[in-house]
């Protein structure tokens, strides 16, 4: 057995812990799950709750984690799996971890729980952020919905995706977190004005990753105010994918790894705007234009 080691130096100078937990036992009756900030449950879900109803143990049940809501119930943070498993089985009641928190700090705890765990998808710690009100989440929403488009909460069949969802998260986020965020409402915009905008796969990942690719590294293009939407009405950004794509295959039979579409097509995407925006060099004082 190992015992419990630390490092006092290491302490937090400051240390705000909040309300103290509570540990008991509540009815399942009384638990609730929030939707504004947990996740739905799925097909995937369900056959997950079924296989921990087959071989339910105590000694495999943690606690739920809760907080106290209105009207005597209890809102689950973490544990809403566990929880429906032991109500298939029978139990009347489930214990409990107990914490006093608003429905902010609910959500914020949700993806601080759920954050590192890959049955979590990043759509779901996205929604959770967003209920938070976390910085990089808000940022993000309003990157898109600046551009009258709307970043999704959640992944959704490709049938039933419409123009102006995106849900390249990973793809907005990291451009937010480069500062790029204006740039890319600007792109975003011209897309959705375009008429190639009206088609859903047009805001596929597929075609984003290229497109912002090759927009946010000429950024005078935005300062020189640019006919965008006019580019895209005219450049076939579909058949720059399908020739990158023809690309990095032949190059991979030639031996070539780490080839990658995207590149490629953000390459050819990049000469176009070149070609149709040649980038105006500022002259030197005293000389007239």
């Amino acid at each position: 057995m190992r015992a419990i080691s630390f490092d006092t130096a290491k302490r937090p100078k400051v240390i705000d812990a909040g309300p103290a937990p509570m540990l008991q036992w509540i009815r399942i009756e009384q638990l609730v799950v929030d939707d504004g900030y947990q996740r739905e449950l799925k097909p995937g879900n369900w056959a997950a709750i079924q296989r921990i109803a087959q071989q339910f143990k105590w000694s495999r049940f943690s606690p739920v984690f809760v907080a106290p809501v209105e009207g005597g119930l209890f809102a689950i943070i973490d544990g809403q799996h566990r929880t429906h498993a032991a109500a298939i089985c029978g139990m009347t009641e489930v214990p409990c971890q107990v914490v006093q928190m608003t429905v902010e700090e609910q959500a914020a705890s949700f993806a601080a729980v759920n954050g590192l765990v890959t049955k979590v998808t990043p759509w779901q710690i996205y929604k959770a952020a967003l209920a938070a009100g976390a910085d990089w989440a808000r940022e993000c929403a309003a990157i898109c919905s600046a551009a009258d488009c709307r970043l999704m909460t959640t992944n959704m069949p490709t049938d039933s995706k419409k123009a102006g969802e995106i849900y390249a998260l990973g793809l907005i986020r990291s451009y937010q977190e480069k500062g790029k965020g204006r740039l890319v409402t600007f792109a975003l915009a011209a897309l959705r004005g375009s008429e190639a905008g009206v088609e859903p796969a047009m805001w596929s990942n597929e075609v984003l990753k290229p497109y912002l690719a090759a927009f946010v590294e000429r950024p005078w293009l935005m300062s020189q105010a640019v006919d965008l939407v006019g580019f895209l009405d005219h450049f076939d950004i579909y058949a720059a994918i399908d020739r990158a794509e023809d690309t990095a295959r032949a190059k991979r039979r030639q031996g070539f790894i780490g080839i990658s579409r995207y590149d490629i097509a953000s390459v050819e995407i990049g000469e176009g705007l070149d070609k149709a925006f040649p980038q105006r060099m500022a002259l030197p004082k005293g000389v007239a234009a």
